[in-house]
């Protein structure tokens, strides 16, 4: 839930297909998916502050984040589920 917003404010905003609810603001320059989360919050803004997403993965059917500041692979359903690099 957002701290700023409300649910019913929140609801209102996302009726603008250009409203991205991670940077909460219009995008008019940038593409915003269906789910209303623009190009640049989705693959990270380091620049800005925002983090990237961690690469996945597939090893032995089963998809996992790499996590190179950890140094591991977490499984992507179940975070317990580990390989150390």
């Amino acid at each position: 839930m957002c701290p700023y917003y409300s649910e019913e404010e929140l609801s209102e905003f996302c009726k603008n297909d250009k409203f991205c609810i991670a940077c909460l603001c219009n995008r008019d320059n940038v593409n915003v998916d269906e789910h209303h989360v623009c190009d640049e919050c989705r693959n990270g803004s380091p620049g800005i502050g925002r983090p990237g997403r961690l690469p996945v993965v597939t090893l032995n059917g089963k998809n996992y984040f790499r996590d190179d500041r950890l140094r591991e692979y977490r499984n992507v359903k179940n975070p317990h589920d580990r390989i150390v690099f």
